[in-house]
């Protein structure tokens, strides 16, 4: 699913992204681990083909429309917790409902966004991206501002996607065996 090799991003002459060697299979996990500033964000921004400013190697198997990436501080639509789920619904799949049950918001479906508590918004994201049904899943942070039920949560429902390559990145490691390997940037 994923090789990256020799991968450097310089910004303004400073590197702040450096991986010699990485390789993912389908349906892998892995923990991006590292400090503020060590590259996490900008590894996932490349994986999902957001950033191109780098030199290496970067082959993702997963073609753009089949990549999910859930940013560090999601954005949601105006609306209801359920319209945000529903958006990117695949047809076929499971009923957005459903995915909000899972990450324990269904009872928030029919509120509005904007009264949202920082970890409800990230699960109503997460519960999106996963309606999207991704092939590759890539998560910023995911379970910042989530306490320990609602974290314990989101692991389970990672889990039970083994089809979906997932890769994480964290200041910290995960709480929960998500079965993934950690790789740490410095």
């Amino acid at each position: 699913m994923i090789d990256v090799s020799n991968l450097r991003v310089v910004r303004e002459g400073k590197p702040i992204c450096a991986v010699d060697q990485l390789s993912v299979p389908p349906g892998g996990r892995l923990a991006v681990l590292g400090a503020n500033g060590s590259g996490k964000t900008t590894l996932l921004r490349v994986l999902a083909g957001l950033a191109r400013d780098y030199s290496g190697t970067c082959r993702v198997t997963a073609e753009h429309r089949e990549r999910t990436y859930v940013h560090q501080q999601p954005l949601l639509f105006r609306g209801s917790v359920l319209a945000n789920v529903r958006y990117g619904q695949r047809p076929g799949g499971r009923d957005a409902l459903e995915w909000l049950r899972l990450v324990g918001l269904e009872h928030l479906a029919t509120r509005s966004t904007r009264n949202l508590s920082g970890g409800e918004i990230r699960r109503v994201a997460l519960a999106r991206a996963l309606a999207v049904q991704p092939r590759l899943l890539l998560l910023d942070e995911p379970l910042a501002e989530l306490d320990n039920e609602a974290s314990e949560t989101i692991c389970r429902v990672l889990n039970d996607l083994p089809r979906t390559t997932i890769i994480i990145a964290s200041p910290a490691p995960l709480p929960g065996a998500l079965g993934e390997v950690a790789f740490s940037l410095s």
